[in-house]
């Protein structure tokens, strides 16, 4: 990995000597690891008080705590702290496609996944975006990875049909809760926040979702509206729990205990790791659950734009790339459908 920085820290060198006139000897030369760093700025998109990257940010971040969601903000200040800290002093002109792209393969020779590193260029482009939006020019154009698109994994229905058996067995309110999530695809945060009172009528109401932030240096549970409009939604219940309902129906969080007011999504996430475990299953999250539903939904003939609403979705596109997985048992009977009309 050394070997990669090194070569990558030569290819970049000859740059930075006609943009800077200095030259970078080692990685030693800055307090992070990154020779763009270095880059100093000759231009300002406001010629009487110069703005380099860290001012923009401290600008961009405060409008996105107004309007994001915490969890979405302290992504996004994960990323800056962990990767553009870096270019914090360049000044924003100076940011060109030169400076991207030598960037970009520091990104690459520390080993970063294309995923991790496009994440990391997508918010530096929104910074960029930001600088510029009054200044009627056109930010820098990022040239993003190609990304290699993985078949996420979902349960088939025999392992479907051994983690439900498991569950119903010995269960208890968590058991409860994962066959809730698995009959219905609810969000982990989703089923953590969930609320006897939410459920009534025989359906579901989601408004609230459950997650663990970083809030001034303390790591705190909370409770906050979902992460979309769409995602509060109404779902039915599922009629094959409904005894498991009367059983565990009680007041405050679905998921209480004696000993827990509520359980928070890591816990519940832990508690899952077990159950499947126990099952000798492999390769199986949480949200795993959450494909599983998708897939079964449209295996038997759910239209997507039902199964879109039940997920809680604002398009069918999202639905259907990413969390439908056509079975081999499926594409064999539409192949067989198909025969049937010709002949």
């Amino acid at each position: 990995m050394e070997t990669k920085y090194t070569n990558s820290l030569n290819r970049i060198n000859d740059y930075l000597i006609r943009r800077t006139g200095r030259l970078i000897n080692s990685a030693s030369d800055l307090n992070i690891i990154n020779p763009i760093a270095a880059v100093r700025p000759f231009s300002t998109l406001n010629k009487s008080k110069p703005l380099n990257l860290y001012e923009i940010y401290l600008m961009w971040i405060s409008g996105v705590r107004l309007n994001s969601k915490p969890n979405t903000v302290m992504k996004y200040e994960g990323i800056f702290k962990n990767h553009i800290f870096v270019l914090k002093d360049v000044q924003v002109t100076d940011i060109d496609k030169e400076v991207i792209r030598a960037f970009t393969e520091t990104l690459v020779s520390k080993g970063l996944s294309n995923k991790t590193i496009n994440d990391i260029l997508i918010v530096l482009n929104m910074l960029l975006t930001y600088a510029y939006e009054d200044s009627g020019v056109n930010p820098p154009k990022i040239t993003y990875l190609r990304e290699e698109r993985k078949e996420t994994r979902c349960l088939t229905i025999f392992e479907q049909k051994q983690l439900a058996a498991y569950l119903t067995k010995d269960v208890d309110v968590h058991k409860f809760g994962t066959l809730l999530a698995m009959y219905t695809g609810l969000r982990i945060g989703e089923l953590c926040a969930l609320k006897w009172e939410d459920i009534s009528d025989g359906s579901i109401h989601i408004n609230k979702t459950m997650m663990r932030i970083n809030e001034n240096g303390k790591s705190v549970v909370i409770t906050t509206p979902p992460k979309s409009e769409s995602s509060v939604r109404v779902v039915p219940f599922p009629e094959e729990l409904g005894e498991l309902y009367e059983v565990f129906r009680s007041t405050g969080y679905v998921l209480s205990t004696k000993k827990m007011k509520y359980t928070e999504p890591r816990c519940m996430q832990a508690k899952f790791d077990r159950y499947i475990k126990a099952c000798g299953l492999k390769n199986v999250t949480f949200h795993t659950l959450r494909h599983t539903f998708a897939t079964r939904c449209i295996e038997a003939g759910v239209d997507a734009k039902t199964v879109s609403e039940l997920l809680g979705h604002s398009d069918t596109k999202i639905t259907l790339n990413r969390y439908v997985h056509s079975s081999i048992e499926l594409k064999r009977s539409s192949m067989e459908k198909m025969q049937r009309l010709l002949s």
